[in-house]
């Protein structure tokens, strides 16, 4: 069950909760972080959740989470345009990127993650899906991130029907602490499957 809870006991457990998914996460091996990413693709290909047309928010990966190369070839194969989101201050901006680039051949920003550095800015709003990451999530759609919110604010104003979380099965857990400001999600895609979430 996901918990809301605003105090510091939750920071302390989110951080708790971080550090362990990162290291189990890290301790992954590539191949992992790749096949998990090739079967949440063809998850999402065959869950409807895609549109015909239009524009796709997807992330680029980093080395120690799920490989979002193979969607980002899904999203390429169908014809729809990719945002993939730049850091600017406290927000993310999210830039479409050229059809012929792929996504982790974007230059690296400083923190080493594929970047566009130029192109058209949509809204999130505007975009027929938004594929989300994070460290950890529940069944009630409860989702721990980074910690610095990019996310979270991002999604202010996005429907939901909009939204899915992407993860690899050993990023489930049972409950996400979660304070006012965390967005739950409405659905999530593992390698198991597309999980619709639940009210706690």
């Amino acid at each position: 069950m996901t918990i809301i809870v605003d105090d510091a006991e939750a920071t302390a457990r989110k951080r708790a909760l971080r550090r362990a998914i990162r290291s189990a996460m890290r301790s992954q091996p590539a191949s992992t972080h790749r096949q998990a990413g090739v079967d949440v693709a063809a998850v999402l290909g065959g869950s409807g959740l895609l549109p015909s047309t239009g524009v796709v928010a997807l992330f680029a990966s980093r080395a120690d989470e799920i490989d979002t190369a193979p969607i980002d070839g899904l999203l390429r194969v169908r014809g729809l345009k990719r945002a993939v989101p730049r850091i600017e201050g406290d927000r993310l901006v999210f830039v479409v990127v050229d059809d012929g680039v792929a996504i982790h051949a974007l230059p690296t920003d400083s923190h080493g993650i594929a970047t566009p550095d130029r192109g058209e800015e949509v809204p999130l709003g505007a975009c027929g899906l938004v594929v989300v990451p994070g460290l950890a999530f529940d069944r009630h759609g409860g989702r721990l991130g980074h910690g610095r919110g990019y996310y979270d604010r991002a999604l202010q104003g996005v429907a939901d029907g909009a939204i899915v979380g992407v993860l690899e099965d050993l990023q489930w857990v049972d409950d996400v602490p979660m304070e006012s400001h965390d967005r739950r999600l409405p659905r999530l895609a593992s390698p198991a499957g597309l999980w619709v979430c639940s009210t706690p």
